[in-house]
């Protein structure tokens, strides 16, 4: 029996909505469990000391033994340990204890318990709730004994309010009191410098060279006026960017469900007209096509994870604000404040992340429909599975740049030429992959490369003919012009093989070969003078369009299917690029901001890239033409740039002047 009344068990409904705040904030981002031990990283996002240990052991799992830091399972900030000599499973014990959460849960697991009223239960009625205590008379009062009985006694007496709501709050108050780490002392001062609130001893000790340090109250004040409904609007913006994100997935993650289940019935279709012999080959295409979509699947799930991790902290951050008891907490509102500042930077960081990586992923059952004719010569065989991936913009995103708008800078620059040239380099093929792999053709040296933009060298294979542009077929595969034997070369790339695939014959062209692009399974060459389509499985060649001059590059829209053609010249007000389009021609371009028209390519926003030679610039455009800006002159250091390519935000140059280097950028 408590003093001033017995305590009798009881759960209301009121009471738990009043600590629905308090609960949220409570659990673990990790094991969506109340916390245990809670532990508090510098960004303010609290774990349980167990949850927190084996991140850490996990995240560092297969990095260098000497990894010094890793980043907080919420927001992603790099985090390091205050003692990084000692072994990664105690990095967790190193950080600071929630004490506010840990008067919190003891708080709540208290809520089960009424206390009575002592006057009321001498008076026989044992069920009236206490909702004052009395420290003078050491006794509890409803409401109206408060009023009926004690005031009249102890008229300079004022009993504490003990409900759940103001439960909650004395326990900010307290803890906002003694909320410092290292001298249990009160959080009066916030250093801007170092963005951390301190008791007096620690500006003392740690920030007496600081220059901003200012009361907490008053950084308060300060950040209440506007900063706060800013952040809060970035993170509105950051969520709803989030769900963006998320939609979209799981938009992808269907499409890819119905193609694998769409591929899966034709197998099964065509298994049913041949016979038991081909489960061995059935099985084999079975197990790709699986594979496949297991890989994407889970690149897509670890994506979507990423989003939701970060869109539920942001959300929870955004519920705190609207606590009405925190705008008097000065700890609490700073505290909310530099936890939504690293969400903030967090997601946009995560945007950029996606941006890169984004790609499209089809699955498709191919196979020769002559295998079903009787008497046919056509060899048995179940086809193949394709798996077709190119990069893909990410739905629109609030807190994202648009290409359009940004610059670009330059990263590296890569050394091209190999021990086993017998000359310098002459590039005139560059093709950017995902992955940041690079596919280069040397001319001179009659190879294709394969380097990586970390400057790694993986192989080389000799094509033994004359080299001219490249292209991109799909993530796995390029094509390459043969100018002189009048072919196409496509060639199968891995992270670190090339293997030729097939050698196709352009027939009845006589001059010869230099641009090339793959659109809808057919080939686009330019020639000196004409413009042609060119199939895959090696047919007669269609003539598309006349040209005033040699088409050296092509490049084309993969959104829309459009196909853009640079021609090289200098001439006034004469035709420098060239738009084709469901069997029309339309001059988007002419010479001007550039001249010499090169390379040429298409971003995944529909941003066309040209190369002007002999105006030493880049030139980025909208698809009509209409938008022009430079993007790199000669003060860049790009003089007489020759071939371009664009992968997400990667973008490969290579100049006239330096034939044995390819220069990286990126778009910021």
């Amino acid at each position: 029996m408590a003093e001033g009344g017995f305590v009798q068990d009881q759960t209301s409904d009121n009471v738990l909505g009043s600590q629905s705040l308090d609960i949220l904030m409570l659990e673990c981002p990790i094991c969506l469990e109340q916390l245990r031990y809670p532990k508090s990283l510098p960004c303010l996002h609290s774990f349980c000391q167990e949850c927190l240990a084996s991140y850490i052991i996990n995240e560092s799992s297969g990095k260098m033994a000497s990894a010094s830091s890793f980043s907080c399972p919420v927001c992603r900030r790099d985090t390091e340990p205050l003692y990084q000599s000692e072994d990664k499973q105690r990095w967790a014990e190193q950080f600071p204890t929630n004490n506010l959460a840990v008067e919190m849960i003891q708080h709540l697991q208290n809520t089960r318990t009424l206390t009575m009223c002592k006057p009321c239960q001498k008076k026989g009625d044992m069920n009236i709730p206490a909702k004052f205590w009395c420290e003078q008379t050491q006794s509890y009062f409803c409401e109206s004994c408060k009023v009926g009985f004690h005031d009249l006694f102890h008229e300079n007496c004022e009993p504490e309010n003990i409900t759940e709501r103001n439960k909650s709050a004395t326990i900010r108050r307290k803890m906002s009191a003694t909320g410092c780490g290292k001298h249990k002392e009160k959080l009066e001062y916030y250093c801007e410098d170092h963005q951390i609130l301190g008791c007096h001893k620690c500006i003392i000790v740690d920030h007496r060279k600081c220059e901003a340090v200012t009361s907490a109250d008053d950084f308060r004040d300060k950040i209440q006026t506007t900063k706060i409904e800013d952040l809060l609007g970035e993170l509105r913006k950051c969520v709803n960017s989030m769900e963006i994100l998320i939609k979209d997935v799981e938009e992808q993650l269907q499409s890819m469900t119905e193609d694998q289940v769409t591929a899966l019935e034709s197998l099964t279709d065509l298994r049913t007209k041949i016979n038991e012999r081909f489960d061995v080959l059935q099985k084999e295409l079975t197990d790709k096509l699986t594979a496949s979509f297991k890989e994407e699947k889970e690149n897509l799930d670890i994506s979507r994870k990423k989003c939701e991790r970060l869109m539920f902290a942001m959300q929870k951050t955004l519920t705190s604000s609207q606590d009405a008891d925190l705008k008097e907490d000065t700890v609490g509102t700073i505290s909310l404040f530099q936890r939504g500042q690293a969400e903030v930077e967090s997601c946009k960081g995560l945007i950029q992340e996606l941006e890169k990586s984004s790609r499209s992923t089809s699955l498709r059952h191919e196979y020769n429909p002559d295998i079903l004719t009787l008497d046919t010569k056509t060899s048995l065989t179940l086809g193949k599975i394709l798996v077709h991936q190119q990069q893909r913009k990410l739905p629109t995103a609030v807190v994202c740049k648009p290409l359009s708008e940004r610059q670009l800078k330059m990263t590296r620059k890569i050394n091209i030429k190999v021990p086993t040239d017998e000359k310098d380099c002459t590039l005139y093929g560059v093709v950017l992959l995902s992955g940041g792999r690079i596919v280069v053709g040397d001319d001179a040296n009659q190879k294709l490369k394969l380097f990586t933009d970390n400057v790694d060298f993986k192989c080389d294979i000799e094509i033994s003919e004359a080299l001219c542009d490249l292209c991109r077929v799909d993530d796995n595969t390029v094509a390459v012009t043969l100018y002189t034997d009048k072919s196409i070369c496509t060639v199968n790339v891995t992270d670190l093989t090339l293997t030729v695939l097939s050698k196709i014959k352009i027939q009845n062209v006589t001059e010869d070969c230099l641009g090339i692009t793959y659109n809808n399974n057919t080939f686009v060459v330019g020639t000196l003078t004409s413009l042609y389509s060119v199939p895959q499985n090696e047919g007669e060649a269609t003539m598309l369009h006349k040209t005033e001059s040699k088409c050296l590059y092509l490049a084309n829209d993969q959104r829309n299917g459009r196909v853009f053609a640079s021609i090289y010249t200098s001439y006034p007000d004469a035709v420098a690029v060239i738009r084709l389009c469901d069997g029309t021609h339309t001059d988007v371009l002419k010479v001007g901001v550039v001249k010499g028209t090169t390379g040429i390519d298409v971003d995944r926003e529909g941003n066309v890239y040209v190369c002007g030679q002999n105006s030493h610039n880049v030139i980025q455009m909208s698809g009509d033409g209409a938008n022009i800006r430079e993007l790199l002159t000669s003060s860049d250091g790009i003089e007489y740039p020759r071939v371009i390519s664009v992968w997400g935000v990667k973008v490969v140059i290579t100049n006239e002047t330096e034939q044995n280097y390819v220069h990286l950028f990126q778009l910021v």
